[in-house]
């Protein structure tokens, strides 16, 4: 973990986002507790901030992993350690048990990458259940209503971030936004829009500069579709 962090600073990337929660409640045949998970996860919490330093800005994401309990435990734990926010704490983004963590927590919770509805975001931020919400272009039902979900979230003085995959398709959103934010770089997805893709910007020091190309700004890669087609 520690190496990661450093080879990516190394890139200009100096906010860090790592996964908490090494899906528990999912994993609750095997003879593992999920006290020792979150145990694991503050060990790693601190190997990463001890090598990234004091300035970088660090961020988890337990992939709606945890229950209320071991979430709110785990948040105890890595408090001391500066976390910017805790993305997906709580199993299937339980709003009512969102709300509760918020209230015990100084760190701030994100979700909604995953959330298909706009109805959904609204009573997450009428139960005061986040601080920063995360639609994704790809999933939440492209960029009309994420625009729709991010006026809303304006009036409620939250804050839209990308959480997940695509960036490359988000950063378009997040652009346009007065109450935009970051673009999660995230590595799987972008390796994979590679190949799919020609014309993807590149970032610099931990930035994406956009295009001045019509439309998205990069083409498919006709001859990759061709070969996964066959």
């Amino acid at each position: 973990m520690a190496e990661a962090a450093t080879k990516w600073q190394a890139k200009g990337f100096n906010s860090l986002k790592m996964t908490v929660g090494n899906q528990a409640l999912a994993r609750r045949d095997e003879p593992r507790l999920l006290g020792d998970v979150i145990l694991e996860d503050a060990k790693r919490v601190e190997t990463v901030r001890m090598a990234a330093g004091p300035e970088a800005e660090l961020f988890i994401d337990a992939n709606c992993s945890l229950d209320l309990y071991h979430a709110r435990q785990l948040c105890q734990m890595i408090e001391p350690f500066h976390i910017e926010f805790f993305e997906e704490p709580i199993t299937q983004n339980d709003i009512r048990h969102m709300a509760e963590l918020r209230s015990q927590t100084t760190i701030r919770l994100a979700c909604g990458q995953n959330e298909g509805q706009a109805y959904r975001f609204r009573d997450m931020m009428i139960a005061g259940a986040v601080d920063i919400i995360q639609p994704n272009v790809a999933i939440t039902g492209g960029f009309t209503q994420c625009q729709k979900i991010a006026a809303l979230a304006n009036s409620f003085n939250i804050s839209v971030d990308n959480g997940g995959a695509w960036p490359f398709f988000n950063q378009h959103l997040q652009a346009g936004l007065s109450n935009g934010g970051l673009v999660e770089y995230h590595y799987s997805s972008v390796e994979v829009c590679k190949r799919l893709y020609i014309g993807l910007p590149e970032p610099k020091q931990g930035w994406l500069t956009m295009t001045d190309a019509p439309g998205l700004g990069f083409e498919l890669n006709i001859r990759c579709s061709i070969t996964l087609r066959n």
